[in-house]
């Protein structure tokens, strides 16, 4: 009886256990299959995988282009130095204005036509200059009408700085010595002075001799208006510039229109030999740069000193019109006078 109950009991924990396992882990007849097609589908998966690792470099080279992102991302450039981060203002200098100065060109651009001659004969007119300061009377070109506020373009008749000449000697091309003051070997071109390189003209008059030194050139035309300009040098008082006549042949003449340093001053006299001054003072040993205009038509003379107008139009009777020379001269005073940069032109 009690064997009965001991099988009876160990049949009954066996039915119980076999239940449960199979309410646990239950096993389909589909699992077997379903599990191969899975493990397949894992080995494609990363078979390509692997394929696209191997197309992606591992670094990326320095001079690769930028990518391209949407604009709701952000990329940073290769050179990371000049990288524009999103929350930062681009300066004004970052900003490209296609406008900006656009009707303002450059003074460099910009060409001032010169005219004039220039003192080696050549025609100004073919040279340009790139600021109005370029284009100002100097060394090379008699005037531009373009430069200073001249409103006549000075074309020069005549002309002289003496350059051409040896020094020591007397420039017989164009001038004649009147009178030898002190001594004609005194009366030179010399490159103790000048303004022009190399050489100006150099004039000695002596008190002792009582002898003035003038020397003289004819001008090729007389024109109505004419200017004559040019600069001088003096130690001391009484030399001058003229335009002058001669009669006949002789060596006397006569002053009708000069610009002289005299007392201290510098003036200017006409026929009715009555000086007016034009300037209270001058420097010896110093360059001035005088201008003298006469209309013969109308009878009036104008005169600058270092292009300041100091004489305008004023009225004076002459002896003899036209005038057709111009004198340059050291009176009877023993003081030495330079003079450089002559032109004259019509106007």
């Amino acid at each position: 009886m009690r064997r009965f109950f001991f099988l009876f009991l160990a049949f009954v924990l066996v039915s119980c256990t076999g239940d449960a396992v199979k309410r646990i882990t239950p096993v389909s007849e589909d699992t077997p299959d379903e599990t191969v097609a899975d493990n397949d589908a894992a080995e494609i998966q990363d078979s390509e995988q692997a394929e696209h690792e191997e197309e992606i470099p591992e670094e990326i080279p320095d001079d690769a282009e930028n990518p391209v992102v949407d604009d709701r991302d952000t990329a940073v450039p290769a050179d990371e130095d000049h990288a524009v981060l999103p929350d930062e203002e681009p300066s004004d200098n970052d900003i490209e204005n296609p406008i900006a100065d656009e009707d303002e060109p450059e003074i460099e651009d910009i060409e001032y036509p010169v005219c004039g001659i220039a003192f080696d004969g050549s025609n100004c007119s073919e040279s340009y200059c790139k600021t109005v300061d370029d284009c100002c009377e100097g060394d090379v070109c008699v005037s531009a009408d373009a430069c200073g506020g001249w409103k006549v373009c000075r074309n020069a008749f005549f002309k002289e700085n003496f350059d051409s000449y040896v020094a020591g000697s007397f420039p017989k091309t164009n001038w004649t010595l009147k009178y030898a003051g002190i001594g004609a070997n005194y009366q030179i071109v010399t490159s103790e002075k000048y303004v022009s390189e190399q050489n100006s003209m150099h004039l000695l008059g002596s008190k002792t001799y009582n002898n003035s030194a003038v020397m003289t050139a004819v001008l090729p035309q007389v024109p109505d208006v004419i200017n004559v300009e040019m600069k001088m040098n003096t130690q001391g008082d009484n030399v001058y510039f003229a335009l002058c006549t001669f009669n006949g042949t002789g060596k006397w003449g006569n002053y009708d229109m000069k610009v002289e340093f005299a007392d201290g001053l510098i003036r200017y006299q006409i026929p009715e030999w009555y000086a007016y001054e034009i300037a209270p003072s001058y420097e010896p040993n110093e360059w001035y740069k005088i201008r003298l205009k006469l209309d013969q038509v109308n009878k009036t003379v104008s005169v600058w000193v270092n292009d300041e107008l100091k004489v305008d139009n004023q009225i004076h009777d002459f002896d003899s019109l036209p005038i057709p020379n111009i004198c340059l001269s050291s009176d009877k005073n023993d003081k030495k006078v330079w003079f450089d940069d002559i032109f004259v032109w019509a106007e």
